[in-house]
C-alpha cells in the first residue's frame, strides 16, 4: 500500500481508534500480547479501509471505466452520404423502447496484445466440427494454432478463432445462381433482399440463426478510377454490406444479437461469395450486471456538454447539426468492457463536398448513469 492509499485508508478510521491510540501510553502497562493484538486490529482496519478504496462499488455493481477512443486506421469514424435519412443500418433499437437497465459484460476474448484467447482448444474443435458437418465436408486437413483451428480443402477454408469468430473462405469464390445480383456496388435494395434470403437458406445450418433478420447497410465511398481515355476520375459509389442477425422477438435480445451475434457475407469482384464471417461476441464474455441507464434526452445534454468519446476532430458547434442517434455496444478487441453507448451522428459542415456528399461524424455518449462511471469523458478539443 503506497503513501497515498495509506493516507486515504487512515482517513476512513473511526475517530475513537485515534483517541484510544493517543491515550494508550497514559494507561497501565499491558502485556506484550495485548499490545501486539491492538496493533493487529489497527492493521486490519487499515486494510479493510484500503479495500474500499481499491474496489469501489455502487449498489453492488462495479464502477466502470470508459476507455480512450482508439481509432484503428486513417481518418475518423463517419457515414458518408447525401442525407442521413437515406441510411438505415438495421439497428433494432428505437427511441420508443424504454429500458431502465442494460447489461454490461467483461470482454474475455482477447489478451493485452489484442490476440484471441477466449475459447479453449476443446471449444474451438467443437465449433469447427459443427461447421464441417454443416458444409458436408468429407476430406480436409486440420491445422492447429493457439488462437485458431483451421480445416482446409481445395475449395475452401474454415477458421475458428479463440474469440468465437468463424470464417469460411472460398478459394475461387462460390458462384450463386444467375438470377441473383451479389456485388459490392450497384446492387439495388430489392436485389440485396433477394440475395440475403437465398444465402440465409443456403447456409442455414452453418450460421445457426433461427429467425434471420436482414441488414442491408452501407456507405458511399469516393471511387478513384480511370475512364476509357485514360483520364483520372473520382465518383461516389454506394458500398453495400450484407448481414443477418437472429431476431428473437424480444427487444433486448434483438439488440444484443444485432451487436454481438450476427453474420456477414462478402462478394468478390465477380459477384461470387468470397467469405462468410460469423460473430458470437458474447461467447467469451462475463456478465458484470444490469446497470441503470440514462434516457436519450439526458444523452443529448451530455453530448452538448462534451461528455463523449470520438475519433472525429471537429467540435460540435450547433445542436441542429445532430442528425441521428442509436443505441449500440462498442465491441472492438480493445474494449475491456462491453457497455452500451448512445451513438450520435453529427453533420460536419467542414466536410461538405461540391457534389452534395457530407460526412456525418460518430460521437459516443455512455448510456450508463454517471454515478456508475469512474471517469465520465470530457472532450478537450483533441482526439481521445
Amino acid at each position: 500500500m503506497n503513501a497515498k492509499k495509506f493516507s486515504d485508508a487512515m482517513s476512513e478510521l473511526d475517530t475513537k481508534y485515534v483517541d484510544e491510540a493517543l491515550s494508550y501510553k497514559k494507561k497501565a502497562k499491558k502485556p506484550h500480547w495485548m499490545k501486539w493484538g491492538a496493533m493487529a486490529a489497527c492493521v486490519v482496519v487499515v486494510i479493510l479501509a484500503g479495500i474500499r478504496v481499491i474496489t469501489p462499488e455502487k449498489d453492488g455493481l462495479q464502477m466502470l471505466t470508459i476507455p480512450d477512443f482508439e481509432n484503428s486506421g486513417m481518418g475518423f469514424e463517419s457515414w458518408l452520404g447525401y442525407d442521413i435519412s437515406q441510411w438505415d443500418d438495421g439497428n433494432p433499437w428505437s427511441e420508443s423502447m424504454e429500458f431502465s437497465v442494460l447489461p454490461v459484460y467483461r470482454n474475455g476474448s482477447y489478451d493485452s496484445a489484442g490476440k484471441p484467447v477466449g475459447l479453449s482448444q476443446t471449444d474451438m474443435k467443437q465449433r469447427l466440427e459443427t461447421a464441417i458437418a454443416a458444409l458436408n465436408l468429407d476430406r480436409y486437413d486440420i491445422e492447429t494454432e493457439p488462437e485458431c483451428l483451421t480445416a482446409s480443402t481445395d475449395e475452401l477454408q474454415i477458421c475458428v478463432y479463440a474469440d468465437g469468430i468463424i470464417e469460411v473462405w472460398f478459394e475461387n469464390g462460390r458462384t450463386l445462381p444467375e438470377e441473383y445480383s451479389f456485388t459490392l456496388f450497384d446492387t439495388t435494395d430489392a436485389e440485396a433482399q433477394q440475395v440475403l434470403e437465398y444465402l440465409s437458406q443456403e447456409y442455414f445450418e452453418l450460421i445457426g440463426l433461427s429467425e434471420p433478420k436482414k441488414v442491408m447497410s452501407g456507405s458511399y465511398i469516393i471511387w478513384n478510377d480511370y475512364d476509357e481515355a485514360g483520364n483520372y476520375i473520382t465518383e461516389p459509389r454506394f458500398e453495400r454490406e450484407y448481414a443477418l442477425y437472429d431476431s428473437a422477438g424480444d427487444e433486448l435480445e434483438d439488440i444484443l444479437n444485432y451487436n454481438f451475434n450476427f453474420v456477414r457475407f462478402y462478394p468478390d469482384d465477380n459477384g461470387n461469395l468470397s467469405l462468410i464471417r460469423i460473430y458470437s461476441g458474447l461467447s467469451c464474455a462475463e456478465k458484470m450486471g444490469d446497470y441503470p441507464v440514462i434516457s436519450t434526452d439526458e444523452a443529448y445534454e451530455f453530448l452538448l456538454e462534451g461528455h463523449y468519446i470520438t475519433s472525429v476532430p471537429y467540435v460540435i458547434t450547433d445542436a441542429e447539426l445532430i442528425c441521428k442517434v442509436e443505441l449500440v455496444y462498442r465491441r472492438s478487441n480493445t474494449e475491456k468492457t462491453f457497455l452500451p453507448y448512445y451513438r450520435f451522428y453529427i453533420e460536419l459542415p467542414e466536410m461538405r463536398r461540391e457534389n452534395g456528399l457530407t460526412d456525418y461524424g460518430a460521437y459516443y455518449v455512455p448510456a450508463i448513469q454517471e454515478e456508475y462511471i469512474r471517469n465520465m469523458p470530457l472532450w478537450d478539443g483533441s482526439l481521445n
